[in-house]
């Protein structure tokens, strides 16, 4: 195996692992919200619709109160993220090139709301926008209720069951596209500090070969690191796309010109550690055939539960047939309805 082979299978196992930042995030925002909509019902049915001023006042601040802290929890997982990304890369190179080169890492405090997620703004910003789409949402189906002379108990029903459903699709979107937003970012940046042994990227479209055309059309194409608009992930909403640096070979690093390698130890590694050092990109693998021959832990990150991943293990299911358009799992359910 060559330390490319290596470093490919290292960081997609690493991008596996991020889906749990992804579940945890998405079990503390179900539960928010959940404690978020008894709140607003009983709000509507604590003060009526006779002074609707005083309601909609009292559903402002409601939800300002529960976008803040969704804002705070979603900072807090990525800011753990970013964290770990930075020390995961970092050691990557360090460890793929037999510790004899000095890899320099991303600065573990990086500010992760100034990053700009898929162009739509930062994290902050864009929990904001969701927070004023719902103040507008709600305060819609409170006055279409008193439009159609509804009893206040069938307008607080109606806030329970649709006011906050749109609000939750967007949440795990969002939170699921700054995961990728923030670990590619935290990549791209270490792949630059280490530009003496990294050459260029391999770009990987992971699961997202099915939900989108665009990381189908990129997936497995290699870029340079001096190319500044070669495509980086996220590419769309919900993208769990990633990239796998790839090292230079052994003759390329006898001419760097610096001291953080080690040249040298360089030139005593035995023959079939300099052969490693091949500077070649990965032999070509899809990212359902490096999931088939991982441990059952991490099938279980990517796949989310045990019966997934013993569905995926009988062969009978491609991968991309576990997810839909929209790039959410099929349940255990429609799974077994297509494997029959």
């Amino acid at each position: 195996m060559t330390i490319n082979d290596d470093v490919y299978s290292k960081t997609l196992k690493h991008r596996a692992l991020l889906t749990l930042y992804e579940k945890r995030l998405d079990t503390e925002i179900s539960k928010i919200l959940a404690s978020h909509k008894i709140r607003l019902q009983r709000k509507v049915l604590n003060i009526g619709t006779a002074n609707i001023n005083k309601l909609n006042r009292s559903i402002n601040i409601e939800i300002r109160k529960t976008y803040k802290k969704i804002y705070k929890q979603g900072i807090s997982e990525l800011n753990k993220l970013a964290g770990v990304s930075a020390r995961f890369y970092k050691n990557l190179f360090t460890k793929a090139l037999f510790n004899i080169y000095k890899a320099k890492g991303v600065n573990d405090t990086l500010k992760v709301n100034d990053l700009i997620i898929k162009s739509n703004g930062t994290f902050g910003s864009q929990i904001a926008s969701i927070n004023i789409q719902q103040q507008r949402k709600i305060k819609g189906i409170v006055k279409s209720g008193m439009i159609a002379n509804k009893a206040v108990i069938s307008i607080a029903k109606d806030v329970g069951k649709t006011g906050l459903s749109l609000s939750s699709i967007q949440l795990q979107t969002l939170t699921r596209t700054a995961i990728t937003e923030t670990s590619n970012y935290v990549a791209n940046q270490t792949y630059k500090l280490n530009d003496d042994v990294v050459k260029g990227y391999q770009y990987v479209a992971t699961l997202d070969s099915r939900t989108s055309l665009i990381c189908s059309r990129l997936d497995g194409k290699v870029y340079s690191l001096n190319n500044n608009i070669a495509p980086k992930p996220p590419q769309h909403f919900n993208c769990r796309s990633t990239t796998i640096p790839i090292i230079k070979s052994v003759n390329e690093l006898s001419n760097i010109k610096n001291n953080r390698l080690q040249k040298r130890k360089l030139a005593n590694l035995s023959n079939s550690r300099r052969a490693s050092i091949n500077g070649q990109v990965p032999a070509k693998t899809t990212y359902a055939e490096w999931l088939k021959n991982q441990s059952n832990d991490v099938k279980i990150a990517v796949l989310g539960n045990k019966k997934r991943v013993d569905i995926f293990n009988q062969g009978k299911l491609k991968l991309s047939q576990f997810s839909n358009k929209q790039g959410v799992l099929l349940s255990i359910e429609e799974l077994e309805k297509l494997s029959n």
